[in-house]
């Protein structure tokens, strides 16, 4: 029996296996650390061949390269599976190098949207003698015949679409060419083995699962590298799909909360409202809590109060700027006014309001950053998180900017890719509106007094004010 072992290895908590959002979750505002579903997806899948499956996040564990020593020692893989980001990939291959001094002729795999497709440049800057396959496609439909292939017939591997592998001392790159559209052939993530309690969703203290609805995206945004490495096609579960693995979470594994993830939840609204009829009509009903995202000229009335019935509480929204030539330029589709009506008709049904705002780019002046200042503080959404615009490869904007940031953590490290703002006054000008939108009275009030605030979220407030005002002072 083969053994592989699974990993998000140690250090600092990125978000993994999100492939456009791979963010350093400690240096953010309020975002939490998601399930580790892409090893999950990998687990399901190789159990059925027979695999022996060792599945741990050290990162959210907190540990050290000593503990993964301690345990490749012990269960001596066959295999190692790392899920890489952007951010944290020379860690990553200091990680690779020594798993290889530990066991010589292990194979270890490297997973992530850093090798889409990848750039035979990128593959030359980057030390990856100590890999053996790198993985930039759809996981969940190349790893059973990668390991095929690599144990029965080498031969085989020209025909995988999404890996680089090596002829030679050599890097071959087999390109992407088409999707899989039948994403109900993905088995549920290995639960069993995921530590569900780990995870949590800040506003209940309750373990949170992270359930995939859909896959692609038709928008333009030019600094999202969504519609390269998921397609502009959006391929959707069936909502029976998705409804047997909220029931299985429930039952089973005892969780009630969970994160729709999708590049856009709501850009179907016949499907959206499927869903919620099933759920609204099955034992579900009053049983679960969700969160999803939307792009705000996606949603009306009937849709929301469909998902506030099916158990939705938080709507998160990609708002990104307070400027309409902003959001022409970088293609988002939308405009000011648009997030305006979106976000007052949500927080009049009653959700939780998350806004994402980006700034610094390529033409953006003083008079843009301050036209999304004063957005946010007008809005004045429940939590915001304000990036800066970071050019990661395969997206529009890296091909503008002709910069990479590639290894660098893209809150504490930002690439000059605006032409009138230097770096240092964007990484101010985020701190500086973070503290001074937290720190209101009028916003600290209405958490103290809000009719849902118990001990646990009011912890929760504390912990993630704690960590904000600590990135926000100590970074500068």
């Amino acid at each position: 029996m083969k053994k592989i072992m699974l990993i998000y290895p140690p250090g600092e908590i990125y978000q993994r296996g999100e492939d456009r959002c791979q963010i350093n979750v400690n240096a953010s505002v309020a975002n939490s650390i998601r399930p580790c579903n892409d090893l999950g997806y990998v687990s399901s899948i190789l159990k059925k061949e027979g695999y022996y499956i060792f599945l741990k996040d050290y990162s959210v564990h907190n540990s050290k390269f000593i503990d993964l020593e301690t345990d490749i020692k012990r269960e001596n893989p066959d295999i190692v599976f790392i899920s890489i980001t952007n951010g944290s990939i020379l860690n990553d291959i200091k990680t690779a190098k020594k798993i290889r001094e530990i066991k010589k002729d292990v194979i270890i795999i490297f997973k992530g949207a850093l090798f889409f497709n990848a750039e035979p440049d990128l593959l030359k800057e980057l030390d990856l003698s100590d890999i053996d396959y790198l993985i930039g496609g759809e996981v969940e439909f190349i790893i059973k015949p990668l390991l095929e292939a690599h144990y029965k017939n080498k031969n085989q591997l020209c025909e995988i679409e999404g890996i680089c592998y090596k002829t030679e001392g050599s890097w071959l790159i087999n390109k992407v060419n088409s999707f899989n559209d039948n994403l109900d052939l993905i088995p549920f993530p290995d639960r069993e083995l995921m530590e569900n309690e780990l995870y949590k969703n800040p506003l209940t203290n309750r373990p949170m699962a992270t359930i995939s609805t859909s896959r692609g995206c038709p928008s333009s945004c030019i600094y999202c590298v969504s519609p390269v490495i998921s397609g502009k096609k959006v391929r959707f579960r069936s909502v029976q799909s998705v409804y047997e693995e909220l029931s299985e979470c429930v039952n089973k594994h005892k969780i009630s909360d969970f994160f729709f993830k999708s590049d856009t939840f709501t850009i179907n609204k016949e499907w959206v409202i499927s869903l919620c009829s099933l759920i609204i009509n099955s034992p579900l009903k009053g049983k679960i809590n969700w969160v999803a995202n939307s792009r705000v000229n996606t949603i009306d009335e009937e849709m929301l109060l469909a998902m506030k019935t099916a158990g939705c509480s938080v709507i998160a929204l990609g708002l990104e700027s307070g400027s309409d030539e902003s959001l022409v330029k970088m293609k988002k589709g939308t405009t000011v006014e648009q997030n305006i009506n979106a976000v007052n008709l949500i927080k009049k049904l009653g959700f939780k309001t998350f806004g994402f705002y980006i700034i610094g780019f390529p033409w953006e002046t003083t008079e843009h950053l301050n036209q999304t200042k004063d957005l946010i503080f007008k809005l004045n959404t429940d939590f915001i998180e304000l990036s800066i615009a970071t050019p990661y490869r395969g997206s529009e904007l890296y091909n503008i900017c002709k910069c990479d940031i590639t290894g660098k953590d893209s809150f504490k490290y930002t690439a000059n890719v605006s032409g009138f703002i230097s770096s240092k006054e964007l990484e101010l000008f985020r701190k500086n509106i973070i503290l001074k939108y937290h720190l209101r009275v009028s916003y600290i009030l209405k958490k103290l007094f809000s009719k849902d605030l118990t001990l646990v979220l009011l912890i929760s407030y504390l912990k993630y004010g704690l960590r904000m005002v600590k990135n926000c002072f100590f970074d500068i």
